[in-house]
């Protein structure tokens, strides 16, 4: 090689280095200035008065045989709806009707609204009639589930609690608690039906569980705020992954069901296809879409674009105001998903080295499985910590869903975690297709000895054979500090 060359070949490398560190500098200055805008411009939430109230012991009858389900996720019954096991749960809900009374708490993300799209509404759009329209749309998607819940409400003696989950969280308007009753065949005062936001009586105390996650926590959780309050999950899931869920591929369709969303990413980068032009196009396009949503403040606040529940933001003289800002956004959206559109043109031109996509792979269902396990912790920490507050002393059972993995976590002085798992279909592995082999879980409490409840996490195995003892591996016990560590063997019932 000349002298020159050489010359050449290191002032090139130069000038790279500079480019990169000084759009590093930019970078790293442009967020530190949107850090300091969002510090000193906060957004206030206001609360309003559609609200859900906690259910708390006077509203709860003692030693009444309890059964609870999480994460339904029932949508409006497109390729977005994931839950697929209708006649299951039909046959689940009219067995357990023709029993002994009991209540059915159903903990959260039982109805998925984020996932429903309708040609004429918005996808941005939160209102008492848009929260009604959504759930008319899945009503109609699963006609024969909801004719089994009013069947099951019939039964003398029976309770149908619904908790409210991020997924649902629109439950909070008062025009869909309505049409959930209409179509249960109740009158707005019937109190077979009632909706909260946690459950606590009977020595047991239950939550969705979306409060212990970052990504889906709220800060105004009991109710709807002006403006409408978006977190971060919500936003991925409507601007992202719902998108995704649109690209042909098969392991689209399977996208959704990542927990947690912060290993949304790895779970990307883990796919076996990559040497695919296709399925790199949707690894670019969810990771730059992902990375967007990183970047935006946290959590989204959404003006409510005069179709709120009222109250001074919701004033007619503001309605084109909220009608520009609404504009705005969208266009803000629309550049976010034209962004990810082209850079996974781009990445599926583009083959990286074998090598190179066999180590990113490896790592990344690493990472996967660190993240997951991760997760899982921070919830039994979470319930640990609820579980140690003096209002508490006397409940045994913790129960919450979201996480979609059921488990079992004693947490010292006869008190324990569970988690409720989901009855849509689990990938715990995307990169090997590894699936969850026990699909319908639910937890049955029942007072054999009086006032302490007794929790048997079971698996649901049709009418003619009877319910599974979930059997789980390796589980998490206190240590000498009180914090869950591993390992144990594992039971079903506490």
């Amino acid at each position: 090689m000349q002298p020159h060359d050489q010359r050449s070949r290191r002032g090139w490398a130069r000038t790279v280095a500079r480019g990169l560190a000084l759009c590093a500098g930019l970078t790293g200055l442009t967020l530190a200035l949107r850090w300091l805008y969002l510090r000193l411009h906060r957004v206030v939430l206001q609360p309003t008065a559609y609200r859900t109230p906690p259910i708390g012991p006077a509203a709860i009858t003692p030693q009444l045989r309890r059964l609870v389900l999480s994460d339904l996720h029932l949508g409006g019954g497109d390729h977005l709806d994931d839950f697929t096991d209708d006649a299951a749960l039909i046959d689940f809900l009219d067995h357990y009707a023709a029993g002994e009374p009991t209540e059915l708490i159903l903990a959260g993300d039982t109805f998925e609204f984020l996932q429903v799209r309708l040609p004429d509404l918005a996808d941005d759009e939160y209102s008492d009639a848009a929260a009604a329209r959504r759930l008319e749309a899945i009503i109609s998607a699963h006609v024969g589930v909801v004719a089994a819940l009013a069947r099951f409400v019939a039964t003398p003696g029976a309770q149908l609690t619904v908790l409210i989950g991020n997924h649902d969280f629109e439950l909070h308007y008062p025009a869909a608690k309505a049409r959930l009753r209409a179509a249960l065949g109740l009158k707005p005062d019937d109190g077979r039906l009632r909706f909260g936001v946690s459950y606590h009586g009977g020595s047991v105390y239950i939550v969705h569980g979306n409060q212990f996650d970052g990504w889906n926590r709220f800060a105004h959780f009991a109710g709807i705020t002006e403006p409408f309050e978006v977190v971060r999950g919500t936003q991925l899931v409507k601007e992202v992954i719902n998108d995704l869920e649109d690209e042909p591929l098969p392991v689209a369709q399977l996208i959704d069901n990542v927990k947690p969303s912060s290993a949304f990413f790895w779970y990307l980068v883990a796919l076996p296809q990559l040497r695919i032009p296709a399925a790199r196009r949707f690894l670019a396009r969810g990771v730059a879409g992902f990375l967007q949503v990183m970047l935006w403040p946290e959590p989204h606040h959404m003006p409510i674009s005069g179709q709120g529940p009222g109250g001074l933001l919701s004033a007619p003289a503001l309605s084109g105001l909220w009608r520009w800002v609404a504009a705005v956004r969208r266009g803000r959206v629309a550049r976010h998903r034209e962004v990810a559109r082209h850079v996974g043109e781009v990445a599926s031109a583009v083959e990286p080295p074998g090598e190179m996509l066999d180590q990113m792979q490896s790592e990344a269902t690493r990472q996967v499985e660190r993240e997951v396990r991760a997760f899982n912790d921070r919830f039994a920490r979470e319930m640990l910590q609820i579980a140690r507050l003096p209002e508490h002393r006397d409940v045994t059972l913790f129960v919450c869903g979201h996480t979609h993995l059921a488990r079992v976590v004693p947490l010292g002085m006869g008190q324990y975690y569970i988690n409720t798992g989901t009855w849509i279909e689990i990938i715990y592995d995307i990169a090997n297709m590894r699936r969850q082999e026990q699909r319908f879980p639910f937890l049955e409490i029942t007072y054999p000895n009086g006032v302490q409840p007794q929790g048997s996490l079971l698996v649901w195995m049709g009418v003619a054979t009877p319910p599974q003892r979930w059997r789980e591996g390796p589980w998490l016990v206190p240590d000498r500090r009180g914090w869950p560590v591993l390992p144990r063997a594992a039971t079903d019932r506490v």
